[in-house]
């Protein structure tokens, strides 16, 4: 592969870190309204283990992060001179 290639990668990753992070930032702040009109606890609205109706927005928002250091992970890989993998699944 030839570096303009791999340049191309890092575009498609840091396209996708921000539209990741975009996201992020729009559910985190529509759980805080949520939590903070439902007068809860930042302990009790997290808790993911609980019945709550907003537990999937909570486990999306850790499934984001995560996706996040990973990318980020590509980004300072190609940092260091080597060939960025779009293989996610192999991570």
């Amino acid at each position: 592969m030839n570096a303009g290639e791999n340049d191309l990668r890092l575009i498609a990753v840091m396209r996708r870190y921000f539209a990741i992070k975009d996201e992020l930032t729009d559910l985190k702040s529509s759980l805080e309204k949520t939590r903070k009109a439902a007068g809860m606890e930042v302990g009790e609205f997290y808790y993911v283990h609980g019945d709550s109706e907003h537990v999937e927005q909570v486990i999306r928002t850790v499934a984001l992060k995560k996706e996040m250091d990973i990318l980020m992970g590509l980004a300072e890989a190609w940092a260091r001179g080597e060939t960025i993998s779009l293989d996610i699944s192999s991570t």
